[in-house]
């Protein structure tokens, strides 16, 4: 009998979701200090041997939300392809969320698997806490200097 027949089907939780979009809107802020006034943002970060860049760009800036491209560039990327991803905050609700990466916009909240894309059934979920570990790695697996334009 095949098991994942009797698995039971991803289904989303959205305080889980809501928790994670407010750290990543709170580690953001505490990132980009002047967001709201700053478009450009390069924070260098290291660990180890390795050194790498993370470049923050606002591509639109409205009253209740703006969205941030950002880009890494690390010398480990040779061997390693690093995402490019649109984050959207919305001020009012505090949070910040993963709306793109790459070339593939706007995420369901559940896929089936498998599908055409080969996104996982929590894709959405994975993409955020991908941004979460990110910005966890700029504060404290590498060392980040604020001010680089």
């Amino acid at each position: 009998m095949n098991r994942s027949l009797n698995k039971p089907s991803y289904k989303v939780n959205l305080i889980r979701q809501h928790c994670i979009c407010e750290s990543n809107y709170h580690k953001l802020l505490k990132l980009l200090p002047n967001l709201d006034q700053q478009d450009e943002y390069t924070l260098l970060v290291s660990h180890s041997v390795h050194q790498g860049k993370m470049h923050f760009h606002v591509q639109n800036r409205a009253r209740y939300t703006t969205t941030l491209r950002i880009t890494f560039e690390a010398d480990w990327s040779q061997w390693l392809a690093l995402p490019t991803m649109q984050v959207r905050l919305y001020h009012d609700a505090a949070m910040a969320e993963v709306t793109s990466v790459q070339k593939i916009r706007y995420f369901e909240p559940v896929y089936t698997y498998p599908n055409d894309k080969m996104l996982l059934p929590d894709e959405k979920e994975q993409l955020n806490l991908f941004l979460s570990d990110w910005l966890n790695f700029c504060f404290s697996g590498g060392h980040v200097h604020y001010g680089i334009v």
